[in-house]
């Protein structure tokens, strides 16, 4: 039996790797093919391949060599979404054959973990190796949330939900901004001169660092900014920043101080109150509705803490480490607007009583 569970998962975990791994790995054969190199073998376009599938994975790098030693965490949370389909289609099948769903999650968080760290392993070399310490954890979320039953999404349903409203009016901010600021980004893809192929990897990484940039937008917004790397803070009290490097889409950063956009934060607590009152509608009893709030509160503090800490991070050199948000920041302006949503809620309707007994 659990040889059988374990060679059935072994084969979804295979299929959903090698589904990501074989279109990566014909672009990178290709771009090597095109390059004219005159030195090197297949096997580098291929260890590339590997390297472009653990960062899907939000894997961080350690760049050691003669010319450049850097450290990469800074990585596209939009290319996640790749991974997340596969491991999902994959568990899917496991989970229909052996018709047991723990057994099933069990067994493919096994092997996909398995097989991550042999791929790893594999590609590691003298100039790039891994960072585990933290590849591992992350690894770990994506599995658990790509495998999620639905107790799990029940739980999260709320606090995702808010989160997704913040995200989409940051995005829309932010689109705004870089449409108003398009002879900028036209400027800047002049400079680089990507050619047919550049463009096309160009415009396709920087759609993957989307969700990074939306984040950094919503955090700017709620008035607790980002940085852009060393010395460097971008708030709309306080600007800091001398120069930015020539990617198009960051044509859409401010261009100083402005203090009016943090009027933003009212939007999260207006929505911290909306959904504080939705759980007050749910026929609970006073201490299932106070945990239930509580719940809201701590869950979402801690999802915006992850996300805070996957779209943030170093960008090879020292000069641009850090980039993003600040994890302990956010959570701490999450928190304070979550806590005074709750109590403004409770606080408001009691006074409101009290004035028409008292009437």
């Amino acid at each position: 039996m659990v040889a059988r569970n374990f060679y059935v998962t072994l084969q979804q975990v295979i299929r959903s790797v090698l589904i990501i791994i074989f279109p990566i790995a014909f672009i990178t054969l290709f771009a090597w093919a095109t390059a004219g190199s005159t030195y090197g073998t297949t096997s580098d376009p291929m260890r590339a391949a590997v390297w472009l599938w653990l960062g899907t994975h939000l894997t961080p790098f350690n760049i050691l060599s003669n010319d450049m030693n850097g450290y990469l965490s800074y990585l596209p949370i939009g290319a996640v979404i790749f991974p997340w389909l596969a491991i999902k289609n994959g568990f899917n099948r496991a989970n229909e054959t052996l018709a047991n769903r723990k057994t099933s999650r069990a067994y493919f968080i096994l092997n996909y973990v398995l097989l991550y760290t042999i791929l790893a392993l594999v590609s590691n070399n003298a100039q790039v190796k891994i960072d585990w310490l933290r590849g591992i954890p992350i690894l770990l979320i994506i599995l658990i949330m790509a495998t999620s039953t639905k107790k799990i999404e029940n739980l999260i349903k709320l606090p995702f939900s808010m989160f997704l409203v913040l995200l989409g009016v940051s995005g829309l901010i932010f689109t705004l901004s870089l449409a108003l600021n398009f002879n900028t980004a036209k400027n800047l893809t002049i400079v680089i001169q990507p050619g047919i192929l550049g463009g096309i990897l160009l415009v396709l990484l920087q759609v993957l660092y989307l969700p990074n940039l939306f984040f950094a937008t919503l955090s700017y917004l709620l008035g607790v900014g980002f940085s852009l790397g060393r010395e460097t803070y971008i708030s709309p009290f306080v600007f800091e920043l001398s120069e930015i490097p020539a990617i198009p889409v960051l044509a859409a950063l401010p261009t100083g101080e402005h203090s009016w956009l943090a009027l933003f934060t009212f939007c999260l607590l207006a929505l911290g109150m909306v959904n504080i009152n939705l759980i007050n509608k749910v026929r609970l009893d006073t201490r299932s509705a106070g945990q239930l709030k509580i719940r809201f509160i701590v869950i979402s503090i801690i999802f915006i803490a992850i996300a805070s800490w996957l779209s943030s991070g170093s960008l090879l050199s020292e000069n641009m480490s850090p980039v993003g948000v600040n994890p302990l920041i956010m959570s701490a302006a999450i928190s304070v607007q979550l806590l005074l949503a709750l109590l403004i809620v409770y606080i408001f309707p009691h006074l409101f009583k009290k004035k028409v007994k008292q009437g």
